[in-house]
């Protein structure tokens, strides 16, 4: 076994490769300091706002230190190709085919855009993800373990990691093992995502929190319900039932209920929460229910569409009770 000196010591090749990985992040992030005069078509919705465009873009041209909390689902590596998927909807295709996007580049466009992030969120706030391992052509990238370091090099901290177990979820591969029963043909169900939870620190820290600066008044108005806190909730196996694909138009769309659930524990009523992928606005959706300021970034403009039907929707109803 090495020592402890060994251990420590990195490889040329190794410090290289994170050499150029922190310069990319730092270019991208004195790219995206200044301010943008780009101007991107605005839905403003009850407490909130939909916005259509890349995110990296929007990011650019929103205050910085501005959001207490980022939730999202990043797209799927090689898994939805969301082009031919609004095509289907739309009816001029029949079936949607995953597209196959290199690993590296795929890389790349999660670290600028949650760099571009990372300036819009305040000290001591929160971002939230959920992401998974990928299978693609029989093999597995286990995606979501890598994503933690691409996030810690950009300056985000490690916080907690939550298993999301999809209560209902299909058992797709127990059938390799029931027909050749013997060691080395056990292939897991997929049931579980990951919600890995960062935050970025403060330059004090007994300010690297969302509390420090809440008033006794404040705190009463947003005490949680803690009736079923000791079950499961309290641990970090979150078992939530998956939407159905007849429950929304988006191809992935995560539970409103998980939602809901991170923006109760992560932010206070009028905070502002940002999703840089919004799909169909299950995020803005769950802030308007729990009375939080909300903007959501989405380049398709038919799923904009399908969200802000949804939206209003939901404040119609509210404004019946």
């Amino acid at each position: 076994m090495p020592s402890k000196s060994q251990r420590n010591q990195k490889s040329p090749a190794r410090v290289k490769s994170q050499a150029h990985h922190s310069k990319t992040i730092r270019e991208t992030r004195a790219k995206y300091s200044a301010s943008s005069a780009l101007e991107f078509p605005e839905f403003s919705i009850g407490q909130g706002k939909l916005v259509r465009g890349d995110c990296l873009d929007v990011l650019r041209a929103l205050p910085r230190d501005e959001f207490v909390l980022a939730f999202t689902s990043p797209p799927y590596l090689n898994a939805i190709n969301y082009s031919q998927h609004v095509e289907k909807l739309k009816g001029r295709t029949e079936r949607w085919e995953r597209e196959s996007v290199s690993y590296d580049e795929y890389r790349q466009f999660l670290v600028e855009r949650f760099a571009a992030l990372f300036d819009v969120v305040k000290p001591g706030g929160y971002n939230i993800v959920n992401i998974s391992p990928v299978a693609w052509n029989g093999e597995r990238t286990p995606l979501s373990f890598h994503f933690v370091k691409w996030m810690e090099d950009i300056g985000w901290k490690f916080r907690e990691d939550v298993i999301w177990e999809k209560s209902i979820a299909r058992d797709r591969r127990s059938g390799v093992l029931l027909q050749h029963p013997y060691p080395g043909y056990y292939y897991p169900s997929l049931v579980a995502e990951y919600i890995f939870v960062f935050q970025k620190p403060a330059s004090k820290k007994d300010q690297e929190n969302i509390y420090w600066h809440r008033s006794p008044e404040e705190k009463a108005k947003n005490k949680l319900d803690l009736s079923a806190y000791q079950g499961e909730m309290s641990k970090n196996v979150w078992k939530i039932r998956p939407l159905s694909p007849q429950d929304n138009l988006h191809p992935c769309p995560f539970p409103l209920d998980l939602a809901e659930r991170v923006i109760s524990l992560y932010s206070y009523a009028d905070d502002p929460v940002i999703d840089i992928f919004a799909g169909s606005g299950q995020t803005n959706l769950a802030c308007e229910r729990l009375r939080r300021r909300h903007v959501g970034i989405e380049i398709m403009p038919e799923y904009i569409e399908y969200a802000l039907k949804r939206l209003r929707a939901q404040i119609a109803q509210t404004k019946m009770f």
